[in-house]
């Protein structure tokens, strides 16, 4: 009696009770086939994503570069301007200094 083989009834109900789990088991891999397909969807778009910013990133730096090449050369062309602008006014009065004294001068 130490020994007693499992009877018919108690051999179906294992084996349902392990085609239960057989099919919760199933369903679990199912859902986590499906997890992991969205998460590899999700990694695909973070990738994309970064990579647009990546871009867009050189974009800004390009054109962070022009408007600095702009400046730099608006500055040039304003100091070019001013010291133009400066010899300009000391002509003027270095003119205005010379009529002064020819017609102080001339007026004596």
């Amino acid at each position: 009696m130490a020994d007693q083989e499992p009877t018919t009834g108690e051999l179906s109900r294992l084996i349902q009770r392990v085609e239960g789990r057989i099919g919760d088991l199933s369903l679990e891999i199912r859902e986590l086939a499906a997890e992991w397909r969205s998460q590899i969807a999700a990694g695909a778009l973070l990738s994309q994503r970064v990579g647009q910013l990546e871009s867009s990133q050189g974009d800004q730096e390009a054109r962070l570069r022009l408007v600095e090449q702009d400046l730099a050369g608006r500055k040039e062309s304003a100091e070019k301007s001013r010291r133009t602008n400066m010899w300009i006014a000391t002509g003027i009065t270095i003119c205005g200094l010379i009529i002064t004294l020819v017609f102080n001068l001339l007026g004596k």
